[in-house]
């Protein structure tokens, strides 16, 4: 094999790798190389769940948590073997664009290659639990596939085994564990937040942005969430971008380049797909479907589990799906707005691995605009994103496949009942289908979407476009991007995905008070964020303090003492931010007590409804709080920072942000309170970018709270946790020049060679 070219690997003392090399192929071929180092257990899980592996070396009954999904080993295995299956991921591959395959197979040569320097001992102790296999470009593939399908988990993931167990004479082993039926559990971490701030709120002539996409902040084998990993890609001359990404996607999804900036959002009001209610006819020897009053033949695919046993050998459980025109069906439980029944999905995310080429086109894009242009040619990744150029533009676009549905043809094909919601549609009609000549799903073109563009600020806290342009309402776009209009009725709320937001209504609120003097500061956006106030505080704790007159409870005295002192605010030396903390986890579930409107309109004000049932509950819920902090050893008045806190090195690093559902954008959603405080954060803050430019040069200061290296102490991420903490970000060194005088933590330099 012929040289093929050198890769430059540097670290820089917040553990960032910055990766240059000559080729495509070496530049995936250090980035493989860089995250195996930094987090090849991670690496590894993932790759297993993507493989439907996970009760090959688990066990099918065991519960794991996948991305934000909580269910079974088995549920998850036959999740991702059913829609990810190999031919589509070979198709997809053979479909990038050349420069991305070549990336591609860098990337899983350079994994393989770090794995190659650890011997067995050494793999063991650094992944007692995982194993780790040999990677394949395929994986990578997968891991940008799974972006598209992952959410139908939540649909189907409990009615698998039963959708393949519905047919007599098809061999289907027995299933004992209920927990396969169970609801697959969708955990609340989906807090990012994004600003940018165009030219004609800041000084320079150039954009600003401030990204904060959330993440996990702890992983074990059994708790795959989200995770942050940070890098800087370079080919001189072709490519220079720096940034974080997550999941397995090999290029930022937050990142930053010479010209522009961008950061993705959740999009949690995007309808990614629709179910067809379908006419199944369940026959022994010959079940078929209509459509049209036309029987069709079902057909059946099936697909193996290998499955460790409880006698610790190993198995392989067959399950046969059946398999319409519209792809496999599905025999579901019925579930609120949800009829029981067999169904079909269409989902124009299945089957699409171009995130790859999008967020590598994206890497190189010179402006707001040519961001947009390499989203639109390449939609990938279902997500929302916010962009910012040195010119001054900035802008928010939609990254994914949507069905091009209008209202009408949505309400058209909409089941007769009113409960049942919107996108459910009658699959037993052609006409819903809609699916392309060749059954593909139909892929709307660019002019669907809701792109915005603007000098002005945009801002989302992972809500719809609807009020992402501070100041200026966009007209309605059809309801698959959420639904907004009265006249739609309870039927079109029905899984709509939108909801009352206090993040939003704060960032509003915080926008009103940094544009009063017309001009935007790098230190006032950076503020929004950090400043750490309580949405929920602002707005309600007055009408609560008001029931405090007369209380007659100990510990409701003491409560709404401690809460009349409180600054309002999440920070670590905060009084009253744990005890409101505990007590607002009960009061938002009082029954008929918040009133909020279900628009997502920042400018709706919100209301405590307080009756003479609402308003003893509330003090009741005061109180509790204060109780179970004692219970747990905490003073009513503990400081924020002494519940929520990380260890680094040893010490112990007082933290700050605070729930979500109290309307704080530095989000940090912990697990539940024990004894000796908030024992891990679930999802929050993770990586912040701040990016400006001045006399057109590009400045980005940065930080990773949580750190690179999965479980590994080192002073990077001490440092990182103390500047959170601090509330500081640090200047990144993105130039050529920047990074060779930058501090190097370690220096690696490999050898690509070149393919036969």
């Amino acid at each position: 094999m012929a040289h093929s070219g050198r890769v430059d690997i540097q670290w820089t003392p917040y553990d960032v790798p910055h990766i240059t090399a000559e080729t495509y192929e070496g530049l995936g071929f250090g980035y493989g190389y860089a995250l195996a180092r930094d987090r090849l257990c991670e690496t590894a899980g993932r790759t297993l769940i993507l493989r439907g592996e996970r009760s090959r070396y688990y066990g099918p009954d065991a519960v794991a948590v996948v991305g934000f999904l909580r269910t079974t080993n088995l549920n998850s295995d036959l999740m991702y073997r059913l829609r990810l299956p190999d031919a589509w991921v070979q198709e997809e591959f053979d479909a990038l664009q050349p420069n991305t395959q070549d990336y591609v197979r860098g990337v899983a040569a350079g994994l393989n290659h770090y794995v190659d320097t650890l011997s067995e001992a050494e793999r063991t102790a650094l992944c007692p639990e995982e194993p780790v296999p040999t990677f394949t470009e395929s994986d990578i593939v997968r891991a940008a596939m799974a972006f598209g399908v992952g959410k139908e988990l939540i649909d189907v993931g409990p009615s698998l085994l039963t959708s393949a167990s519905a047919w007599t004479g098809t061999e289907t082993p027995r299933d004992d564990s209920r927990r396969h039926t169970d609801p697959v559990g969708v955990e609340q971490g989906f807090g990012s937040n994004g600003w940018v701030y165009g030219a004609d709120v800041v000084e320079g002539g150039g954009a600003m942005m401030v990204a904060n996409p959330h993440s996990a902040w702890a992983r074990t084998p059994h708790e795959q969430r989200i995770y942050m990993h940070q890098v800087h890609l370079t080919i001189p001359g072709e490519l220079d971008v720096a940034g974080a990404s997550f999941l397995g996607m090999p290029s930022p999804l937050t990142g930053f380049n010479a010209d522009v900036a961008w950061t993705i959002l959740h999009a949690g009001t995007v309808t990614p797909y629709v179910l067809q209610a379908m006419d199944v006819q369940e026959s022994p020897t010959e079940p078929t479907y209509t459509v049209d009053g036309i029987q069709k033949p079902l057909a059946f695919r099936e697909v193996s589990v290998d499955v460790l046993e409880e006698d610790g050998t190993l198995g392989t459980r067959t399950y046969a799906f059946a398999q319409s025109e519209l792809g496999p069906l599905y025999k579901l439980a019925a579930a609120p707005g949800r009829p029981a029944g067999w169904y079909a999905i269409t989902n124009p995310g299945e089957r699409n691995a171009r995130g790859l080429d999008q967020f590598l086109a994206v890497a190189r894009a010179t402006s707001t605009r040519d961001l947009i242009r390499a989203v639109e040619a390449h939609r990938g990744i279902l997500a929302q994103l916010l962009v910012a150029d040195r010119h001054g533009e900035v802008a928010y676009v939609l990254a994914g496949n949507i069905l091009p549905i209008p209202d009408d043809q949505m309400r058209a094909c909409a089941l007769r009942d009113p409960s049942v919601a919107f996108n459910i549609l009658d699959g037993r009609r052609e006409a819903c289908a809609f699916r392309d000549a060749e059954g593909r799903p139909e892929i709307a073109p660019p002019s669907f979407y809701p792109t915005v563009v603007s000098r002005g600020i945009i801002h989302n806290t992972n809500n719809s476009y609807k009020y992402s342009e501070y100041g200026a309402e966009q007209p309605s776009y059809p309801m698959v991007f959420g639904i907004h209009a009265d006249d739609d009725g309870a039927k079109a709320r029905v899984a709509a995905g939108l909801r009352y937001d206090p993040r939003l209504v704060m960032s509003a609120r915080r926008l009103a008070e940094i544009t009063a003097q017309g001009v935007v500061t790098p230190d006032d956006a950076l503020q929004v964020l950090f400043d750490n106030r309580n949405y929920a505080a602002e707005t309600f704790l007055d009408d609560i303090l008001a029931l405090c007159d007369g209380a007659d409870d100990d510990a409701v005295r003491e409560g709404c003492t401690v809460l009349q002192a409180w600054d309002r605010r999440n920070n670590a030396d905060s009084r009253g931010a744990l005890l409101f903390h505990q007590a607002w986890s009960r009061v938002v579930r009082i029954e008929g007590l918040l009133d909020v409107d279900p628009s997502g309109d920042p400018d709706v004000a919100a209301r405590l409804v307080l009756t003479p049932r609402t308003a003893p509950a509330v003090v009741e819920a005061l109180g509790a709080a204060v109780r179970e902090l004692k219970d747990l050893g905490f003073a009513a008045d503990t400081p924020w920072g002494a519940a929520l806190s990380m260890t680094a090195e040893g010490e112990r690093i007082p933290l700050h942000g605070g729930s979500y559902q109290e309307g704080i954008l530095n989000g940090e959603m912990p697990a539940p309170l024990t004894e000796e405080g908030f024992p891990t954060i679930l999802f929050g803050t993770a990586y912040v970018q701040r990016v400006r430019w001045e006399q057109g040069e590009v400045i980005a200061d940065v930080l990773l709270s949580h750190g690179q290296r999965d479980g590994v102490e080192t002073p990077g991420r001490t440092a990182q946790l103390t500047m959170f903490s601090d509330k500081t970000l640090y200047r990144f060194p993105f130039t050529a020049a920047q990074v060779s005088q930058a501090d190097s933590v370690e220096r690696v330099v490999l050898t690509v060679e070149a393919r036969e």
